[in-house]
């Protein structure tokens, strides 16, 4: 679609301006094609949420359409107040007055197939309704669109955040997922070596697997040179900041995220998560409230709530949000975990007994992650079980041993068995909370 000096490539998924490419991010480019695909036709605010981020997502204000269409309009330098290509219709939406072009516009030589973009989109869905079954899906699209264009490096991008959100939430074994991510991070920047997605996926690997956090460092670094306004690299880059201690630094990170991608869960989440993870717990409480409103039953932003109520000795009502979202987590055992310890803390401790015994038997077909067996000991008091068990993913090179500074871990992170992983992942690292 050509319009005044711009050229917008929807199978491409990119702006150009005078046939050089413009940087946008996914959401204001996502609104823009939606506008042109529409011309003259007005686009509802409502109609942009349902179409753009899903009817499930629930908006506490109208800034994150604002924010999309700021940057929309900064990239086709289009003043409001003088709008020669989306007019605004102040209270209802947006309006796309600029004259497009489809016919006389060919596909560009380097855009992907577009059975190849149609499956990546479709991955990209899948993946961030972020549940086991929904990662299994999305790569299986991912996949596809590889197999459609193999020189299309998205898809290979989706495929290394897939194997990483599985090691993270302790889906799949540490040693057979992390590897994949590396290779198909690897294998996308082959294709593009300025892909900020991928290299933002490599400094997870070496982050969350290979425990190199300078390395780590580097490529986030890296990554937010290519791509500043990367929210997912700002997120990643607050995680590892946090589990150095970096606390001030870290929640700058996380707000730069949250700014960049306002709607998703995820960085809207990580604010909070990060403020608990830095001790400020009543700040903490109030950004996890506040994602649990603006993203009702997402599982979650559920467990970031509850770690900061375990915190607060409010046990009860971490349970209460926890048991409302057991269902949309699809049994995830990151969140029946924490709800074992609510549960144990609470006083229900025959109900975490159960959840500990079913973990243990759902473990005999399919990995559970050796982390959230340890939480559910840590809420019955059962030093000895936590412990083997945080022995047992320290050798298993599971990502979230790196939370051994959260205060969930508090009751156990001086016992001298943890000696050899304190030293591994580097002492100075927990901010001098070791111990504490």
């Amino acid at each position: 679609m050509r319009f005044d000096s711009f050229e917008l490539d929807e199978e491409g998924f990119q702006l150009r301006e005078d046939g050089r490419p413009v940087r946008l991010e996914r959401i204001p480019l996502e609104l823009g094609i939606l506008l042109a695909r529409n011309p003259a036709r007005l686009v509802t605010r409502e109609e942009i949420v349902a179409r753009i981020w899903g009817v499930n997502h629930f908006l506490e204000s109208d800034s994150a359409i604002n924010t999309a269409m700021r940057k929309l309009r900064r990239a086709l330098r289009d003043d409001p107040a003088k709008a020669r290509l989306i007019e605004t219709v102040p209270g209802k939406g947006y309006r796309f007055i600029g004259v497009t072009d489809e016919a006389s516009t060919g596909r560009a030589t380097d855009a992907p197939d577009p059975e190849a973009m149609r499956c990546f989109l479709r991955g990209r869905h899948a993946w961030n309704k972020k549940t086991a079954q929904d990662y299994e899906q999305a790569i299986e699209w991912f996949q596809q669109a590889i197999d459609r264009d193999a020189a299309f490096a998205p898809p290979l991008v989706g495929l290394a955040y897939c194997y990483l959100t599985m090691g993270i939430h302790g889906l799949q074994p540490a040693g057979e997922v992390y590897p994949r991510a590396r290779a198909a991070a690897q294998a996308a920047l082959e294709i593009d070596a300025g892909l900020a997605e991928a290299v933002t996926a490599l400094a997870d690997v070496s982050k969350g697997y290979d425990w190199d956090f300078v390395r780590a460092e580097e490529e986030y670094l890296r990554a937010l040179q290519l791509n500043p306004d990367y929210a997912v690299a700002h997120q990643w880059y607050a995680n590892l900041l946090s589990i150095q201690g970096r606390h001030d630094e870290a929640i700058a990170q996380a707000g730069e995220a949250r700014q960049r991608d306002p709607l998703s869960v995820g960085t809207v989440g990580f604010v909070g998560y990060t403020l608990y993870r830095a001790r400020r717990f009543d700040e903490a409480l109030s950004e996890c409230r506040r994602t649990v409103e603006f993203h009702k039953g997402a599982p979650i932003a559920a467990w970031f709530l509850a770690l900061v109520l375990l915190q607060l000795g409010r046990p009860a009502e971490a349970e209460e949000h926890l048991l409302r979202t057991l269902d949309r987590s699809r049994g995830a055992a990151m969140h029946r975990a924490l709800l074992g310890f609510a549960q144990a803390r609470a006083g229900h401790r025959a109900e975490a007994r159960t959840a500990l015994q079913e973990l243990l038997e759902t473990a005999k077909s399919r990995y559970v992650s050796p982390i959230d067996l340890s939480t559910i000991c840590l809420g019955l008091g059962d030093r000895d079980g936590a412990v083997e068990w945080l022995q047992k993913a320290f050798a298993e090179r599971v990502m979230r041993v790196t939370e051994l500074p959260m205060p969930l871990f508090d009751d156990v992170r001086d016992d001298p068995r943890l000696a050899d992983l304190r030293v591994t992942l580097g002492v100075r690292q927990f901010g001098g909370q070791l111990g504490s």
